[in-house]
This record gives structure tokens, sequence and C-alpha cells, in this order.
């Protein structure tokens, strides 16, 4: 299924603020296009990156790194929560990315939990801090 399916799927009932029906309220949403001026692939997460979440998330971080951009940028501002997990192996994959080429690994970050995550896996000093996904995108 793809990321925007998923999207889709999920949307249903989802509020721009993350509240929705109780059913709904951890619902894990991303979404991956192309800012085709910048030449980005966006991975844009909201509610909660745990453990239920880790392989389809990946799926689409590989899935934007075999896109042909320069750049993909995580767009974590719309994340409530980030496992330790998640973060490790995204550090992990910043690692590869910079050592074997390919698409440079970008993370937006917006709630403290989220920076904490980055910070307690050391993960955090990998990635550049940008202000705004504009700031992301244009370095």
């Amino acid at each position: 299924m793809s990321a925007i399916s998923l999207l889709r799927e999920h949307a249903d009932g989802v509020h721009r603020n993350g509240s929705g029906p109780k059913t709904r309220r951890n619902a894990r949403l991303w979404a991956q296009y192309v800012d085709r001026r910048r030449e980005c692939v966006v991975v844009r997460v909201e509610g909660e990156l745990d453990a239920a979440a880790y392989a389809e998330f990946f799926r689409a971080v590989n899935k934007a790194a075999e896109s042909d951009c320069h750049a993909i940028v995580v767009d974590l501002r719309a994340a409530r929560f980030l496992s330790l997990r998640v973060a490790a192996t995204l550090g992990a994959v910043k690692r590869t990315r910079d050592t074997r080429g390919g698409p440079d690994l970008r993370i937006v970050a917006g709630c403290q939990a989220v920076e904490r995550a980055l910070e307690v896996t050391d993960v955090r000093r990998l990635f550049h801090r940008y202000p705004s996904m504009r700031a992301a995108l244009d370095s």
C-alpha cells in the first residue's frame, strides 16, 4: 500500500490537531510528496511513531530514498511520540546515507518528546537543526 493510500485510509475522522474518534486517536499517518522546486521528498509523520508503525515508516523512508532527489526531509513537527528504536534507526539510516551516498536525510522536529528521543539515543548530533520546513528544504 502506498504512503498516500495509507494516509487516506487513516485520515477519516482525524482532525488536523490529531484529535478525533477514540478508535483513531493514536493513528499513525504519513505521506510522501516531492517538493519539485527543491527536489526533495518529504515524509510527514502525525501522531505516534512507535513499534507498531516502525516497519511501515521505514518502508516509506526507503521508498523516498529510491526517488531521484537530493534530500529526504522527515517532518516530525506533528509527531507526538518517537520511540527510541525509531530514533536509533533514523541515526543508522543517516550514517549509511552519509557513507554510501544517496539523498541527504534531514529531520524537522517539533515537540519536546521527539527531540528528547533524538537526544537520548545520541542521534540529534547527526542531524542539523532546522528551524522550519522551508529551512530544511532550502538547505
